[in-house]
């Protein structure tokens, strides 16, 4: 009955929203293919990659503006590649290097950019870190593989971030979403964060780990950045009544831009 209400008062509901209501019936961490306007994608788990969708393509987090047609872009944590889709779409000629060290979900970000017809990007399955020695890494099924997970781990080949980023006279964007291990990453490329322009960081607060949003946001600080904080994920609606039990405690969107 309220759906039908909805339809009726305010027509159908929209596209994404259709999306993630149907991922939600679907069992989760269960490989499928999906479409969303001219793609298809395949997936390894439904719910997070249509929440993904949403983020780029509904909420549009990541909407940039460059003065250049070929910006460069480095993708940290790109999952199955909708941040790459939405920014290919944004910038056809964007040269963007991407980093994703699951296995499954690597295979299915080189076949979504090829089945889409996208070009121009570098796809790379190693973990983003502090050295290129290798690191553990707990592969979750979705978006959620992190070097803090136990569960599933094994090492894999890890790249240091700093000596990617001094690779390049300028980055225009560098994405940063890998699952708690911002921080220390982010504080290892020191003086290297200069040559970013714009710098987005999803923020992982997990309970039985020390918070270290205040170290973050010293090191954008230092680096010459202003930064922008949204709240995602986890809500505590009366934190003194005590937190929901949830894998993060708090999780942020923080976009960091140079002064």
């Amino acid at each position: 009955m309220k759906q039908l209400i909805r339809r009726l008062m305010y027509g159908p509901p929209p596209e994404v929203d259709r999306l993630i209501a149907a991922a939600s019936r679907f069992p989760r961490y269960t490989a499928t293919t999906i479409t969303f306007r001219s793609f298809r994608l395949r997936v390894t788990d439904m719910l997070s990659v249509a929440w993904q969708i949403k983020e780029f393509f509904g909420d549009e987090r990541m909407k940039l503006v460059c003065d250049r047609p070929d910006p460069v872009i480095i993708d940290c944590g790109a999952n199955v590649g909708v941040s790459v889709l939405y920014l290919k779409g944004l910038f056809p000629q964007a040269r963007i290097t991407c980093f994703e060290p699951d296995a499954a979900v690597f295979a299915c970000l080189q076949e979504n950019l090829s089945t889409n017809g996208i070009s121009g990007v570098e796809c790379r399955q190693e973990v983003v870190w502090v050295d290129g020695n290798g690191v553990s890494f707990g592969s979750e099924g979705a978006d959620g593989g992190s070097i803090l997970r136990s569960a599933n781990a094994r090492p894999l080949p890890s790249v240091r971030l700093r000596d990617v980023l001094l690779q390049h006279a300028a980055i225009d964007l560098l994405k940063v979403d890998i699952e708690g291990a911002e921080t220390t990453v982010l504080t290892d490329c020191g003086d290297a964060l200069k040559r970013v322009k714009k710098l987005y960081v999803e923020y992982h607060s997990m309970p039985d780990r020390p918070q270290e949003l205040h170290s973050l946001l010293a090191t954008l600080t230092q680096y010459g950045f202003r930064y922008y904080i949204h709240r995602i994920g986890v809500y505590h609606e009366h934190p003194f009544a005590g937190l929901k039990e949830a894998a993060m405690d708090m999780q942020l969107d923080i976009h960091a831009i140079r002064e």
